[in-house]
Order: C-alpha cells, then sequence, then structure tokens
C-alpha cells in the first residue's frame, strides 16, 4: 500500500504560512512604526510653522503699532531743536544729524517729517504775520495772546504756534536792553524745556520692543527646529533589504504555501510536483535565514 504524501504537502504548507506571517508581520510592524515615525516629525514640523505664522502675524501686528509710536516720539524729540534753531532741514539732514532716526521706519518717518515739516512753515507763517503785536509786556501765555487778539487758529498745529510763538517772543526779550530786561517780571519770561519723553510713553515702547524681540527670538529658535526636522525628515529610509525579504517572501508563499495546496485540491501527487514543491519549500527557507542574517548585520552596522 503506497503511503498517503498528503501529509508531505500539508506540513510545507503550513510551515511555510507560519513563516511567512511571523516574518511578514515583523516587516510589516517596522515599516508601520517607521511611518508613524515620520508622520510625527511631519506633524512636529506643521505645528511649527503654524506657530511661526501665529508669531509673525504678532510681530507685524505689534510692529504696525510701535512704528507710529516711535516715529511721532522722535519727531517730538527733534522739534525743539528745530523751532529754535528757526531752520527747516531736510529728510536727509535729519537722518544725518540724529542716527537714531535710522533704527525707524524710514519711509514712514519721511511722511510724517514731511508732514511736520510743513505743519512748521504754516506756523510761522502765522506767528510771522502777527509778530508785531508780539510783546514782551502783553500777554505772558501763546493762549492769552490768542484770546487778546482774537485770532483763528483752528486750522494750525496749536503745539507748534505755541512753540513759534515762545520763540519769537523770547528773541524779543532778548533784544531789549539789560536795563529793561531787569525791569521785566519774571512771569513774562517763558522757558522752553527740551521733551522729555513721558515714563508712561517710555514703559509701554520698551514693553512693545520687548515683546518683538521675544517674537524674533523663538521664531528663529523654531526655525531651527524645523531645519532639524527637515534633516531628520529627509534622511528617513526604509529597512535595509526590504525589496529582497518580500521577494522571499512572495517567492514562498506561491511555491511552498499556494502550490502544495493546489496539489493537495487536486491530488495530482505527481513526481515532479513533490521534487518541486520540497526544493522550492528548502530554497524559501535559505532566502529567508540569508534575508534574516543580512537584517542582523545591517542593524550591527549602525
Amino acid at each position: 500500500m503506497a503511503t498517503d504524501p498528503s501529509w508531505l504537502y500539508s506540513t510545507i504548507a503550513q510551515s511555510s504560512a507560519a513563516i511567512v506571517a511571523i516574518i511578514g508581520g515583523f516587516i510589516t510592524a517596522t515599516v508601520l512604526n517607521l511611518l508613524s515615525e515620520k508622520r510625527n516629525l511631519k506633524n512636529q514640523r506643521e505645528d511649527k510653522e503654524t506657530r511661526i505664522k501665529t508669531l509673525n502675524h504678532t510681530k507685524k501686528e505689534l510692529m504696525k503699532e510701535l512704528e507710529p509710536k516711535e516715529v511721532s516720539s522722535f519727531i517730538e524729540y527733534i522739534t525743539n531743536d528745530i523751532i529754535n534753531s528757526n531752520q527747516t532741514p531736510t529728510f536727509k539732514e535729519i537722518k544725518q544729524n540724529y542716527p537714531y532716526a535710522q533704527n525707524l521706519n524710514l519711509e514712514l518717518l519721511k511722511k510724517e517729517y514731511e508732514i511736520f515739516i510743513s505743519q512748521i512753515i504754516e506756523a510761522r507763517s502765522f506767528i510771522k504775520k502777527y509778530s508785531n503785536i508780539i510783546t514782551v509786556t502783553g500777554a505772558s501765555t501763546f493762549d492769552a495772546w490768542v484770546r487778546m487778539y482774537h485770532l483763528d487758529i483752528l486750522s494750525y498745529n496749536h503745539e507748534l504756534l505755541e512753540k513759534e510763538y515762545n520763540r519769537v517772543r523770547t528773541d524779543k526779550l532778548a533784544s531789549v536792553s539789560s536795563f529793561e530786561c531787569t525791569s521785566i517780571p519774571p512771569n513774562l519770561l517763558t522757558i522752553d524745556l527740551p521733551y522729555i519723553q513721558p515714563i508712561s510713553e517710555q514703559q509701554e515702547l520698551k514693553n512693545m520692543s520687548d515683546k518683538i524681540r521675544e517674537s524674533e527670538y523663538e521664531i528663529t529658535s523654531l526655525e531651527n527646529d524645523i531645519s532639524s526636522l527637515d534633516t531628520r525628515i529627509k534622511s528617513f529610509s526604509y529597512p535595509p533589504n526590504l525589496g529582497w525579504g518580500i521577494i522571499v517572501l512572495g517567492y514562498l508563499a506561491v511555491f511552498s504555501i499556494f502550490l502544495p495546496v493546489l496539489v493537495l485540491s487536486q491530488e495530482a501527487f505527481f513526481p515532479w510536483a513533490k521534487w518541486l514543491t520540497t526544493s522550492s519549500f528548502w530554497l524559501g527557507i535559505i532566502g529567508v535565514f540569508t534575508y534574516i542574517v543580512f537584517q542582523i548585520r545591517a542593524l550591527r552596522r549602525k
């Protein structure tokens, strides 16, 4: 009685299926872990990019608020110098005489300075027009002088008019003889102190500048982090010899699982089928172990 060969095909099919499941599961798990790591790196990069966009928006809004205040503060600072000099320096001369101006928004500064100079010219023209009624013994303050002569100043810059008035009146006081000067009551003398920025305004500008610097520092730090993440993402690679592993498992699945099952289902127990199935199984086993050895060697090199 001939021995039933079905046990051989069944054993080969089951053994091959177990090997394919184990090695295939290991490869699949490794690939999924790597893909998960890559996805995590990309998510981190996207989060940092979103944070940078938020910081840039915040910085932009702070700059929009800070720059006009800095320009206004700077113009206030140079106002007395320009009034007292009785000159109208050009924007280029302002940049040369006041190096701090280079730290400001020059486009905005130029625009505001042109408006400021036009207001000064208007103020000087107005005061010059009525300079003959400015006296050292008359009204001691600008507002009193305006009320005394019922002057219309609504279309002018009140502050600049007052400064021009004080300058002209001070010049007239200086032209009086020393004897006459001594007879002038102290309350007639107007001292035009240099502009001193209020402490609250200084603190506000400082706080805004600090926030902008903090945003710039964080943006730089985040950009460095993104550069590091990009390097890691670009260096991402699948396990070495992954393609060969898939080929070996595919070979084992076809010739050591599918083929034996087909022979069993058809009961085609031909000698060549036995030889092909057995030899294919052992070749597949050799391929699996070779792949494992190469994987171990690759891991030891890292």
